[in-house]
Parts: structure tokens; sequence; C-alpha cells
């Protein structure tokens, strides 16, 4: 074995209790022979404090530790809308390192991404080649795509990056970064893994396609000005038949039901893009860039159609998991934990059957795994999963898993 994992939550209202017992109850599932290396948490707003903060750091002195604010925490026991994970790891045969970077916007997301992957690369040392990346950002930073384009001219364009962008308490006012005994926001961190370890990759988001494709034809970063020649709000004003003062009104609604899917030849699955503004000039503002001359259309989601993404999600990370298992390996390695970085914009979605997600998973990976994750405002995670992971890209509206042997 390489990798001892202990997952415990808490859903105390006093954030130093809840990191405490969050803590406590992930220690208790690790040999206390064994050092931890790293802490990872994740917390609802009302405990991303720095009291809850103090608590961690100061009973895991010199552990590092990364994490984010989530709308609510999910766990192999549920989801809490108020409560905390901490998720602690000891490695052995295994190199890692973290690295982080605040002021993106003063930086500019792309020069972020490329001074984050330095401080990765430069403190990774070890024996062992770099195998994977996970990616934790500010999720109301609108430069999320460039972020991790910066990052991938560092490492690779098919080196896998998975990861989430943390989220707020459905306000969409601030969301909060925890790298070691720092809470701030507008920045981004990153762990760097190699070694005696085998992961496994799920994406889906479950969104069908809905009428004929459309060509954007002018775009800037994340803001979408035109498509077919004329103003990107006609997309919507022609589908709904409502002007943009309507459409603005319904934007929530037709953000998480109709959002963008953006065409990327030989993936299976189009790239979604929820809309977060439409501006007075037809422009549309996205979570996330799409590229000029790319080719779109309007998608929509149903409950149905999303569970189902969830199980091919969680097969698709059984099944390239087993994909990286070598036939000359004398054991194979035990499943050690499950990462879900799932969109909340599914959680408003499935509502009281988000619970649901939660069992689809357990039933394919194992009811007995360690499961810890978060709702997030973007995910990270490769599309192309299967023997050969791909190019990562920054998706809206999916559920992405990580499943973890060691």
């Amino acid at each position: 074995m390489s990798l001892w994992v202990g997952v415990g939550t808490s859903t105390n209202k006093e954030p130093a209790l809840a990191a405490a017992e969050a803590l406590e109850k992930a220690r208790s599932k690790i040999p206390q022979t064994k050092r931890i290396n790293l802490v990872m948490v994740f917390a609802t707003i009302g405990l991303s404090t720095l009291s809850f903060l103090k608590t961690l750091t100061q009973r895991m002195p010199q552990v590092p530790l990364v994490g984010c604010s989530t709308a609510a925490i999910i766990s192999h026991l549920g989801i809490y809308l108020h409560g905390a994970i901490v998720i602690l790891f000891s490695f052995q045969d295994i190199t890692w390192n973290t690295a982080h970077i605040n002021n993106i916007r003063l930086l500019t997301p792309l020069i972020s991404g490329e001074e984050l992957g330095n401080r990765l690369i430069y403190g990774y040392i070890g024996k062992h080649h770099r195998q994977l990346g996970i990616l934790i950002s500010d999720g109301l930073n609108e430069g999320c795509s460039m972020l991790l384009k910066g990052l991938q001219e560092k490492l690779g364009l098919s080196f896998p990056i998975v990861g989430a962008a943390a989220s707020d308490n459905f306000n969409f006012l601030r969301t909060y970064l925890y790298y070691n005994n720092e809470i701030f926001s507008d920045g981004a961190m990153g762990i760097l893994l190699g070694g005696n370890l085998r992961f496994g990759l799920g994406v889906r988001h479950g969104w069908k396609p809905l009428g004929r494709m459309h060509r954007v034809t002018a775009a800037d970063g994340n803001t979408v000005k035109f498509i077919d020649g004329k103003p990107a709000v006609d997309v919507y004003r022609d589908y709904f038949a409502k002007d943009i003062s309507e459409l603005k009104k319904d934007l929530k609604i037709i953000s998480l039901f109709y959002p963008l899917g953006i065409y990327l030849s030989g993936e299976k699955e189009y790239l979604l893009r929820n809309i977060r503004a439409i501006k007075d000039d037809g422009s549309l503002v996205c979570q996330g860039d799409i590229p000029e001359d790319s080719e779109v259309r309007l998608m929509i989601g149903t409950k149905e159609s999303c569970l189902a993404a969830t199980r091919e999600a969680a097969e698709e990370a059984k099944t390239t998991l087993k994909s990286m298992s070598s036939p000359q390996e004398k054991e194979d390695l035990p499943l050690k934990l499950v990462l879900v970085f799932d969109s909340l914009s599914r959680y408003r979605l499935l509502g009281k059957d988000a619970r649901l997600e939660l069992e689809i998973i357990q039933e394919t990976l194992g009811a007995d795994i360690p499961l810890a994750g978060l709702y997030t405002f973007g995910e990270q995670m490769p599309l192309k999963a299967v023997n050969y992971f791909g190019r990562t890209h920054f998706h809206n509206q999916t559920i992405s898993i990580l499943s973890i042997k060691g």
C-alpha cells in the first residue's frame, strides 16, 4: 500500500468545533503510526472563517492544507447545506507538491495559470514522473478557462488535471479558498501527484442538443457578441419568442435548463457554458470561454438525463481505473477515495433527488469506499478518459468523478 486516506465530516455550526470534529473523525481512519502529508477540506460559507482554518492548522502544524468554500458538502453519509468535510492523506512511495497564487485579476488568468504551473513543478522533487494535477480556483473569476490554459502551458496539453471552481451559498457574491493558514478569494491552488497510485476519471452532464447548429462569429473570452452574424441573444430570443428584458428576468431558469453547448470534434459530449448575464447590446456573458468560430447549439436538461449521466460518469471512472492497472503489478491496489466535483446547477435541477447521484456512485464504485466532494461553479476534467485522457476542459453543469487507488 502506498496511500492511506481518512475522511471526516461535521455539521456543527460553530466553526472551530466543526473543524475539530471533522478532523478527529478523519484522523481515526488512518493508523496513528502513519504521518499525515496533506489535508484537503471543503466547507460551507458559514464555516469559512479564520477560526475554522486556525483550528485545522494548529492541530496539523506544518502539513500542507488546500480547500475551498462550497454551497454544500458531499460525503458517503449524504449532502449537507451546512457542514465541513476533511480529507487526510498519508503517502508512501508517492511524490507530491502544492502551490497557490493570489490576485488573478491583476496578473491576468493566463499568466496566473502559468505561474501556478511553475510553482508546482519547481517544488515537485522526487523520483516519480508527474501523473495527476488537481486545481481549485475562485468560482467567481470569469477567467477560469484561461487559468486552466496557462496551467496546461506548463504541465502539458494532455496532462490530466481535475478539480473545481469554489462556490458560495447560492448568492454568487464571494467564494473562499484555503491554503495552509490563509483564507482568500481571487486566487487558485494546485496539487501535483505522481508515484505508486492509480486513478480513474469520469465526466458527464446529460444535457441534450436542441435545434440546429450555430456558429460564433464574434467573441471575446467569455463574452459571445455575435452568433450567425446576429446579436448572440437572438438564439434565445428566437427560441423563446421573448425580448431581452424578458430573457433577463428568466436568466436563472434559462441558464440552468438551456445552456449553450460547444461542439468539439471527436468528443461524445458537448462542452456546456452557463449564461451569467445578458448585455443590453445582445452579448452573452458565459461561465467560461467560447472561442470565436465555435459551433454551438442550445442544450436542454432533465432530471432523468442528469441521473443517467451520473451513472455514465461513475462507470467511466471505474473503467479508466481498471485500464491504468498493469498486468505486471504484484497486487491490485485497493480503491481508497472517490472525489466528486458536482455542478451547483445539477443540485438546483435535481432538488430533493440530488441524493440519488450519491446512491448511483456508491452502487457503481462501492458503498464502503470513502466519498467526498463539493458543489461547484465549474469543473475541470478531461473529456476523453478511456485509455487516453485527452485535453482537460473547464466545464459547466457536469458531475466529475476522480477515483484513486494506492
